[in-house]
């Protein structure tokens, strides 16, 4: 019926994919209700957010205190590598804790699944709303769907 590079509707379930293969299934009596909202992919943004800002406080931190060398220190055997390795170490903990502080941030179209049993699944739908497909996609998610479980943020840019 509908399909987008996460997202399949079916005529009795939606699937969630991963490399257009599906991974689960999600039949209607497992939903307690679905979403269109602004939010983040990620399932936890808060300890992405926290991962990331101990990242950069480790990474600042080994900055300042073994930033001074002597360069003395370059002569002696294996000096040069270790002071090498460890402007690596510094840089790679700074980087990699900006990343995961980049990718909790970004606040996006996504539709939030809330299930019976707890569980919440978010997908983007910014592919759905480039692409001007939103009032079919919901035309075939209503047909799967009681229209009572959907809801639509009405701040969300259709």
């Amino acid at each position: 019926m509908f399909t987008t590079d996460y997202l399949s509707l079916t005529e009795k379930s939606i699937l969630f994919l991963r490399n257009r293969y599906p991974y689960r299934e999600i039949v209607p009596s497992q939903i307690q209700k679905i979403e269109l909202t602004k939010g983040t992919d990620l399932k936890r943004p808060v300890l992405a957010l926290i991962f990331g800002a101990c990242l950069i406080f480790a990474g600042t931190y080994l900055i300042a205190n073994y930033a001074d060398f002597d360069p003395s220190d370059l002569r002696t055997r294996g000096g040069a590598k270790s002071i090498g390795y460890m402007i690596i170490l510094e840089m790679f903990l700074v980087c990699f804790g900006g990343y995961a502080i980049f990718s909790a941030v970004p606040v996006h179209p996504v539709i939030r699944f809330t299930l019976t049993s707890g569980e919440s699944e978010s997908l983007s739908i910014s592919d759905i709303i480039k692409n001007k497909k939103v009032e079919e996609f919901l035309k075939n998610l209503n047909s799967i769907v009681d229209n009572r479980k959907i809801i639509v943020n009405p701040a969300l840019p259709l």
